[in-house]
């Protein structure tokens, strides 16, 4: 993988986030995913992502670097 290919990888993950595409979150996260240490899972991951979005409805990622 390319560096090219891994920085369009990540504005896509970004992308669905922003987009709210949580049907397409696994093209992204792996289904054991850890988070803090802990695993969660995939489902665990939507559910933080999901609750974030809650509390924060006007919450947006931009890439910077």
């Amino acid at each position: 993988m390319t560096p090219a290919d891994l920085a369009s990888i990540y504005r896509q993950y970004i992308a669905c986030l922003n987009a709210r595409d949580w049907s397409n979150l696994g093209r992204f996260v792996h289904d054991e995913v850890s988070h803090n240490g802990k695993r969660i899972g995939l489902a665990g991951y939507r559910q933080m992502l999901e609750n974030d979005y809650a509390s924060i409805p006007d919450l947006h990622f931009n890439i910077e670097l």
